[in-house]
């Protein structure tokens, strides 16, 4: 599955699924197949998932003349990001769309993904991930996972936001309890910046953030925002130290089911989709700093001096952690493909 490239689909036996699931009346399980489409985010068109997922919806089902319908279960209906991809994985559900903070319990090299301080930009981070890099680790997923990955997009870079004080070098994060995600690259990149991590589910983050059970979380502004997480927090710091990737991903067994027909359509839909997504998160981040100022969060930029500081620190011991977990292979085509996209991108 290319979880990175040109948004192949994966799919379910759909006549399966539904004498499994009942997901139709028996009289109309003929006439439709039913793709339930599970994302963790706001059901907004300032959410890149849900951009996705309503244009991806309506090429589908116009495209087929409602052959094929998307149901979308935004906003964690689906239940939390776990759940989410544990039943589109066994085919309750046929398509989700996860981030990469919960791949590496379903595929191991995953945990490469969440080396931080890797991309400076999204033209370097898409040029690596659409690239030969992602192919390969798209196909890797999709035949240890059979989930096929049709796009994929963004919520943004990453930063830390806290409710006690100013971050602006790591020594600053000294005793704070920040909220990562269930990914043990997260976590072990707070420690080694000198916070302490607490690995909370997405779904218990805004809770955990208004009970004071955490200080400060790490996350995309513009995710942060419209979430409404930033209503417990007072300081963001832009060290933006990891490129949070969203994977749409579609059971393999019903892509297959599909009509050759179908098939097509699905891929071009994702394709569409991705693109709009993509375009959705970008503007969004930037428009969330201004949002986020409006609302009272104190935003501290980082020189470059200032963000090698925060790199220096939380990159090795977090590389090294991966290394001795996956072995080398997958850190170092990932590095190599990140050299090359920097040059790529940095000639006129």
């Amino acid at each position: 599955m290319k979880l990175f490239s040109h948004f192949r689909g994966t799919a379910v036996a759909v006549c399966a699924a539904v004498a499994t699931m009942g997901v139709m009346p028996a009289g109309e399980a003929e006439a439709a197949t039913v793709l339930r489409l599970s994302h963790t985010t706001a059901e907004s068109m300032e959410q890149g998932s849900h951009v996705w997922s309503t244009i991806f919806k309506e090429m589908v089902e116009g495209g087929t003349a409602g052959e094929v319908k998307v149901q979308i279960l935004g906003a964690n209906a689906a239940g939390a990001e776990r759940e989410q991809l544990q039943k589109a994985q066994t085919g309750i559900n046929q398509m989700t769309i996860n981030s990469e903070i919960l791949m590496p319990s379903f595929f191991k090299p995953a945990q490469v993904l969440g080396i931080p301080y890797l991309f400076r930009t999204e033209a370097v981070a898409w040029d690596v991930l659409d690239g030969e890099f992602g192919k390969e680790f798209n196909e890797a997923w999709r035949e240890a996972t059979g989930l096929r990955v049709l796009g994929v997009m963004n919520a943004g870079f990453r930063s830390f936001f806290n409710d006690k004080k100013v971050v602006a070098v790591p020594a600053d994060l000294k005793g704070l309890k920040i909220r990562t995600g269930e990914n043990q690259a997260h976590i072990e990149m707070v420690r080694a910046l000198g916070g302490n991590p607490v690995p909370i589910a997405w779904s218990e983050l805004y809770t955990a953030l208004q009970q004071g059970v955490v200080d400060g979380m790490e996350n995309p502004p513009g995710l942060a925002f419209a979430m409404k997480l930033h209503e417990h927090q007072k300081h963001l710091t832009l060290d933006r130290h990891l490129f949070s990737i969203h994977a749409a991903m579609i059971n393999e067994r019903v892509f297959q089911s599909l009509t050759p027909e179908q098939q097509a359509l699905v891929v071009e839909a994702a394709r569409m989709a991705t693109v709009a997504a993509r375009a959705t998160v970008l503007l969004n981040e930037r428009k969330a700093l201004n949002d986020l100022a409006d609302a009272g969060i104190q935003i501290q930029s980082l020189t470059p001096a200032e963000y090698d500081q925060f790199k220096t620190l939380g990159r090795p011991p977090v590389e090294a952690m991966v290394r001795k977990e996956i072995g080398d292979e997958w850190v170092d085509k990932l590095l190599n493909s990140i050299t090359v996209a920097e040059e790529k991108v940095s000639k006129p």
